[in-house]
């Protein structure tokens, strides 16, 4: 079962980024036919995050703010979290209209081996954060066939009456017209996606979110969520939804991609 509530950790990541967001993240596996392939994932900050950061005070014992985003030990330790026999390939700096980021890329002979958590970058930029970790997505290949099993979705209620009221004070707090003007400003810019993408094609798949040769699995785009007023509450409805219920809310939501089929199979070309 999951730790966490997608909405959720959105939330902590823009307390933690608080100013106008522009942060892009994307994790995409690419398999090929014989089980092996790539693991990367990509973060880049916005130009406004950039220019914020290189603005702080500087001079003798002042911190780089992007050397740790730059440190490639980080990269290298993180190998072992997708699973036995993944490791560190490369880190590819990028500098792109303004902004700035990482890609870092592994490799795996064998996908039965890796594990993978969609949006999980999001969650490690926050060091504050000392909670559970969300399950991970798991997979099973054999003659051609991959099977993505995905995380059971969060079931967790409220312990208490005073859990449940702090809830509902929270969803109010959303529900604010301000607040909601507020949120539109900070998430500009701000987009998750994880994906698998098959080198030499797809030949079929049940998957949910399949284009050609590339099958999403989470996307969380807030320029095209927050175009509907409505948007923030169309996620909220998500929290402690049932697998059947978050694929009925997501029905006309524009910018947001959730597998909810608990087993997905792609047959590879």
């Amino acid at each position: 079962m999951m730790k966490r509530r997608i909405f959720l950790m959105l939330m902590g990541a823009l307390s933690l980024l608080f100013l106008p967001s522009c942060l892009e993240v994307e994790q995409v596996i690419t398999l090929k036919k014989d089980g092996s392939g790539t693991i990367s994932e990509e973060i880049v900050m916005g130009a406004k995050i950039v220019a914020m950061l290189e603005d702080l005070p500087g001079g003798a014992g002042a911190e780089n703010p992007f050397a740790d985003l730059y440190d490639p030990e980080k990269y290298k330790a993180k190998a072992s979290d997708f699973g036995k026999g993944v490791a560190y390939s490369r880190m590819e700096k990028i500098e792109r209209n303004g902004g700035k980021g990482v890609k870092a890329i592994y490799t795996f002979e064998d996908i039965n081996h890796v594990t993978l958590t969609p949006g999980s970058p999001m969650e490690e930029l926050d060091k504050e954060e000392k909670g559970p970790k969300d399950d991970p997505l798991k997979f099973a290949y054999a003659g051609g066939v991959l099977t993505v099993t995905t995380p059971e979705p969060d079931v967790e209620v409220a312990e208490s009456a005073e859990d449940a009221a702090e809830a509902d004070e929270g969803v109010a707090k959303v529900a604010n017209e301000a607040m909601e003007a507020m949120m539109v400003e900070m998430f500009k810019g701000m987009k998750i996606t994880t994906k698998l993408v098959a080198s030499k094609g797809i030949q079929k798949s049940d998957a949910t979110y399949l284009k050609d040769d590339t099958i999403t699995l989470l996307l969380m785009d807030f320029d095209e969520i927050m175009k509907n007023p409505k948007g923030l509450q169309a996620l909220q409805k998500l929290e402690g939804a049932k697998r059947r219920e978050i694929a009925e809310s997501l029905k006309g939501v524009k910018g947001v991609a959730l597998e909810t089929k608990k087993k997905v199979r792609v047959k590879l070309k």
